[in-house]
C-alpha cells in the first residue's frame, strides 16, 4: 500500500495523526523484541558454552560428540533467530521514529480549524474585493 498524503486535504492527514495510536505500541514492541533477541543470544551463549564443556572437558567420545552434532542446529537456531529478532527491534524503532518526525511535522487540527474558520469571515466580508490578499495568504497557509 503507498500513501500519498500530498492527495489529502491537511485536516484529514492532520486528523489522522492526532487521533492515532501514536508511537507508543512501537516503541513498546521495539523494547520487547530486543529484550527477546538478548534472551535468545543468552540461551545460545549457554548451550554453546555447555556443549563445549562436556565434549572437551567431563564427557568425551563418540556419544558426547553425537549429543553435540544435535544440539548445534538448536544454537545456531537460536543464534539466527536472535539476529532477526533484534532487526525486527530496529525497524520497529526506525518506524516509531518516522512517526513522530511526521508527527512534529504535521499541523494540529486546530490550528486548520482556525485558518479555515479566518478564510470563511474572509471571504463573507470581501464585498469589494478589500480581502482579497489576506485570503490569498490564508489559503498559502492551509
Amino acid at each position: 500500500m503507498v500513501f500519498d498524503f500530498a492527495l489529502l486535504p491537511p485536516e484529514v492527514n492532520s486528523a489522522r495523526m492526532y487521533t492515532g495510536a501514536g508511537s507508543g505500541s512501537l516503541r513498546t514492541a521495539a523494547a520487547s523484541w530486543q529484550l527477546l533477541a538478548a534472551e535468545l543470544h543468552s540461551a545460545a551463549s549457554m548451550y554453546r558454552s555447555v556443549v563445549t564443556d562436556l565434549t572437551t572437558m567431563q564427557w568425551t567420545g563418540p556419544s558426547s560428540m553425537s549429543m553435540a552434532a544435535a544440539v548445534i542446529p538448536y544454537v545456531d537456531w537460536l543464534t539466527v533467530t536472535a539476529e532477526q529478532a533484534r532487526h525486527t527491534a530496529a525497524q520497529a524503532t526506525a518506524a516509531a521514529t518516522a512517526f513522530e518526525q511526521a508527527f512534529a511535522m504535521t499541523v494540529p487540527p486546530p490550528v486548520i480549524a482556525a485558518n479555515r474558520a479566518q478564510l470563511l469571515a474572509l471571504i463573507a466580508t470581501n464585498f469589494f474585493g478589500q480581502n482579497t490578499a489576506a485570503i490569498a495568504t490564508t489559503e498559502a497557509q492551509y
